[in-house]
């Protein structure tokens, strides 16, 4: 094959891709529907050509032709498929701080490494970061690329930073676009998924080839329909069976405080150490637990939510090739946005700050720390007579109820009337473009050239709802307000002291009734509510001007300017001549984000902000009861590089190939040299190996050293609890050495490799754990470090409520971005394939591509002086709330395909292996997340016409997922919510 192309034109597109500086760097085995060949060109990783298993680099690749036989998998679920990426994100896990706030989006993690260690290219060049995937941090996302247009994949299995600089430091993975392509292709399919709408896609590809190049348009659609947790019986479980599966000690139908010896304002106080639970909690669907005085009313918010979210995708592409006579021209251009319009979450978010109510005389009405409802609510005397609320605590009359705020949350087991009575709701969109252009050609003596300019941009917006602290607590009182403004609401003046005018609505002051008898009917089991009180229910514009909407933009950009020149060194060695390339790169990247006014720390920085006005606060987290504000940002940083790499051919059967560049992140990481030898010997004709051995470098992202924060929600003592994020000015880049052998064998039609890889991390960035401070700090959960001096710094990470320091009274937890402890991780990869011929008149072929870890050493982390986290080894654990992500040791599939005329037929089995939750108050069932076995199959014919017909029935035999000890009682970013699907795909060309 290589007779068919100039020498110069073939060492300039595998060079360029190969640097990571390539344009369309697709040869004429990966046009229009590419096919696996002994003589296909591999163009990512390396200079060496040869298949995917004969190069000096462990490299997969997956043609469009491969996808369609097994049934064409959305990128997603390609990617979570393949047995070198663990921890993938896409599905919905909002419960996860990793996921949270990016719904919507995709990633690949090579190794489980973490997605921002996966450098992820589109024909040969780097593509913009998703701005909330991890906050910027440089996950790539997947979903935004032209799935329609791409002729196949490219994986590298292997640390590629001296190729490609940083973020390539687990590997690459490489989408190539078609190439030639000549006509017209309409695409279209449909999946039956049990408990939805079904998910469905149209695309459109054409392609004109003219004299001197070519044009290629396409556009395509996705849609993914909404399945929620109430359709997969697996997804809800008793509290009993699964304490953590999605149940909170946070109601609206809560446990409540009797509150007597009314003095001046402020001056309430409890009356009992006992608290009474709404009789409303049971009917309804709420689980009590606890002991007599001390019970809590369990709120399941999981059911309120989706295992997909209702998602479409949209993405438009074209490329142009033209030979210019003395040079080639490559352009494409990328338009993509990404739509979830009705993301589903809790009705209410959990009580994490106390009100503050600066407007109404400077104090709070009620004892601090917590919602005071007074006796005139409306509201109260039917709660005290079915609850048995006493009447008098302490010798004193009761004035009230009050609740602490990690106790509740004001919507609850009614759901949210704002959204008919369901889960909150908010919108998540995001919009992608990239343009792209190359000019290559060839100087005197053979030196070829290649210049490239690459922007790109992904912006990102989505919203969500919270209560204002104060706002509701004014409304418990009576001085609520109605968002339409009708009758003017309640002034300051009104709410002076709390004495009059409370609940007037002729003045516009309305209480907000947060009892059970407000509720007529279960959001969650359905039922009627016994306790209901007729005219009791709730003004829906009050509590539209109590819980109002918050929204988030973000935008990531990147520019990207290359130049690289190649060549031959002038002397030929026992294989052929010796070759050359050299280079340079500049990248600018910027990070923008800018919040809606009541989230926007510059603007509502208080809890009293919305009521007094003040701007001035000793805590600036916003005035909402649960999501904090944030700050405005735009930050931006300059790299510039330099590489070179040498490919030397000593014989026929032993290639070497030396790579280095040099990147230089100034004030964001410093500069960096990196080395890397690959080297590949055919030992017989046979048999050959391969080996490499490099540095790997990946500087922080302008997102973290970033000295603000992001909030995020992680799941302690019972209830979601706030943990701010924090940058780190201080960071050191994180580097690796990566090593990596294999062997290769191959007779006839039969072609396996097994490769062994080792990766040693020094300095890696890293999060601190959340479980690991709140274990440290409260041992078995009890509060015995409380005060201790040698935890004053510990402790001094946590907001804690009035209540004090205690696991339960929990407000915020604090955490930074740090350069935490070493990592030392390796593995197999096998890959294995078998083509019988002439069998019953076709051909029978077998496969099997299989990742094991071997060990994934997380070196200990300190914090504050503290050990918090020991040493501990995360392969083949969950590793919820850690460092790391879920990491099943081995994980792989097995295949066989019966290809006969136009009929193909394939059926896969895909293996998980069992991992355990190495939380220590894990036990028993779910401890361990067992092993899991699904069996796919597809069949594809092609009918006259030239129409390609798809059915794919995948987990054949409706597998559930494993469970679990997680919110949705199962991994999300490991295991398939979907059970048995059905997909039928239609493709025409004209």
């Amino acid at each position: 094959m290589l007779g068919k192309f100039k020498k110069p034109a073939l060492l300039t597109s595998t060079m360029l891709a190969a640097m990571g500086l390539g344009g369309h760097a697709v040869t004429a085995s990966a046009q229009e529907a590419p096919q696996s060949s002994d003589d296909e060109i591999v163009v990512t990783g390396s200079l060496l050509r040869g298949t995917p298993e004969d190069t000096a680099l462990p490299v997969d690749v997956i043609t469009a032709e491969d996808l369609e036989k097994q049934g064409s998998p959305t990128a997603l679920e390609l990617l979570k498929d393949l047995p070198v990426s663990s921890g993938v994100l896409g599905d919905t896990n909002q419960f996860d701080a990793r996921a949270q706030g990016s719904e919507g989006s995709g990633s690949v993690n090579l190794r489980g490494l973490g997605p921002q260690r996966t450098l992820v290219l589109m024909n040969g060049r780097r593509i913009v970061a998703n701005p909330f995937g991890q906050v910027g941090t440089g996950i790539v996302d997947t979903n935004t690329l032209p799935v329609s247009a791409v002729g196949r994949i490219e994986v590298l299995k292997d640390g590629a930073a001296a190729t490609y600089g940083s973020d390539a430091i687990a590997g690459v993975v490489n989408f190539i676009t078609r190439d030639n392509f000549d006509g017209l292709e309409a695409s279209g399919s449909f999946k039956f998924v049990d408990g939805s709408d079904g998910d469905y896609t149209g695309s459109l590809l054409w392609g004109h080839n003219f004299d001197n190049g070519n044009l290629l348009i396409s556009a395509g659609w996705q849609h993914r329909a909404e399945l929620s947790t109430r359709e997969r019986d697996w997804a809800l479980k008793p509290l009993a069976t699964n304490p953590q599966g999605g149940y909170s000690g946070g109601n609206g139908t809560t446990a409540w405080f009797p509150v007597v010896n009314l003095g001046a304002p402020g001056t309430l106080s409890i009356g009992s150490g006992t608290r009474v639970v709404d009789s409303g909690c049971t009917p309804l669907g709420g689980t009590i637990t606890g002991t007599a005085g001390a019970q809590t009313c369990n709120f399941p918010f999981t059911p309120f939510d989706n295992l997909t979210e209702e998602e479409d995708r949209y993405q438009f592409f074209t490329s142009l090739d033209v030979d210019l006579g003395g040079a080639d021209f490559h352009g494409e251009v990328l338009w993509a946005r990404t739509e979830v319009p009705e993301w589903k979450t809790s009705p209410s978010y959990l009580a994490l700050q106390s009100p503050n109510l600066a407007s109404a005389g400077g104090v709070s009405p009620g004892p601090a720390g917590g919602y005071f409802v007074p006796s005139s609510n409306p509201g109260f005397a039917a709660f005290a007579a079915a609850s048995g609320f006493p009447a008098t605590a302490a010798g004193q009359p009761v004035l009230g109820a009050y609740v602490p705020g990690v106790l509740y949350r004001p919507l609850g087991l009614g759901g949210n009337p704002l959204f008919n009575n369901g889960g909150s709701q908010g919108e998540r969109t995001y919009d992608a473009a990239r343009i792209s252009g190359s000019l290559s050609g060839e100087f005197d003596h053979g030196i070829g050239y290649e210049v490239a300019l690459t922007y790109s941009q992904e912006t990102g917006y989505r919203t969500g709802y919270d209560s204002v602290v104060n706002r509701l607590q004014l409304a418990l009182l009576g001085y609520g307000s109605l968002a339409s403004g009708a009758q003017g609401g309640c002034t300051a003046a009104e709410t002076a002291n709390f004495t009059t005018n409370a609940g007037n609505n002729a003045i516009g002051c309305y209480f907000f009734n947060p009892f059970s008898n407000a509720i007529q009917t279960s959001a969650v089991n359905g039922a009627n509510n016994p306790g209901f009180a007729a005219g009791g229910a709730n003004n829906t514009d009050l509590i539209r001007w109590f819980f109002p909407q918050l929204s988030t933009e973000a935008t990531q950009r990147l520019f990207t300017a290359d130049f690289l020149l190649n060549g031959g060194l002038g002397f030929e060695l026992g294989g052929g001549p010796a070759e050359w390339a050299a280079g340079a790169q500049f990248r600018r990247n910027f990070y923008e984000a800018q919040n809606g006014n009541l989230n926007n720390n510059a603007v509502t920085p208080c809890i009293d902000t919305p009521t007094s006005g003040t701007v001035n606060c000793s805590v600036r987290n916003g005035p909402f009861l649960f999501l904090a504000g944030g700050d405005a940002a735009d930050l931006n940083s300059n790299v510039y590089a330099a590489f070179t790499e040498v490919s030397l051919p000593f014989s026929d059967n032993f290639n070497v190939s030396l790579a280095a560049r040099y990147e230089d992140y100034g004030e964001f990481g410093g500069s960096t040299f990196n080395p890397k030898i690959s080297a590949k010997l055919d030992v017989t004709d046979n048999i050959a190996v391969r080996a490499s051995g490099g540095s790997t470098f990946r500087a922080p992202a302008i997102t973290n050293v970033a000295p603000g924060f992001v909030t995020g929600f992680q799941f302690i003592g019972g209830s979601f609890r706030a943990i701010d994020f924090f940058g780190n000015p201080a960071l050191d880049p994180e580097e690796a050495d990566t090593y990596s052998v294999g062997a290769i064998f191959k007779t006839g039609n039969f072609k396996a490799s097994l490769d062994y890889w080792r990766f040693n991390f020094e300095n890696p960035i890293v999060t601190e754990g959340t479980v690991d401070i709140v274990n440290a700090m409260f041992p078995g959960g009890s509060g015995a470090n409380c005060g201790n001096p040698m935890f004053a710094g510990l402790q001094s990470r946590f907001t804690f409520n009035t209540s004090g320091c205690g696991i339960a009274n929990i407000s915020r937890l604090r955490v930074n971005t740090v350069n935490g402890g070493a990592v030392e991780t390796d593995g197999f990869d096998l890959l294995v394939d078998w083509e019988i011929e002439d069998v019953l008149g076709g051909e029978l072929a077998f496969g099997t591509t299989a990742t094991y870890t071997q060990k994934y050493e997380v070196g200990a982390l300190t914090v504050e002086g503290i050990l918090v986290a020991p040493q501990f080894d995360a392969a083949g654990k969950l590793n919820y709330q850690t460092t790391a992500y879920p990491l099943p040791q081995l994980k792989g599939s097995v295949y066989s395909q019966y290809t006969t005329g136009p009929h193909n037929i394939r059926v896969t089995a895909n293996y998980l292996d069992s991992y355990t939750d190495q939380r220590t108050i894990i036990t028993g069932a779910g401890k361990e997340v067992d092993s899991n076995v699904t069996f796919d199959a597809a069949y594809r014919a092609d009918l006259p016409g030239d129409t390609t017909f798809t059915l794919a029935i995948d987990n054949i035999t409706d597998e559930d997922p494993s469970f679990a000890r997680l919110d949705l009682n199962y991994d999300p970013l490991t295991g398939s919510a979907l059970g048995r699907t059905y997909k039928l795909a239609l493709t025409k060309r004209f």
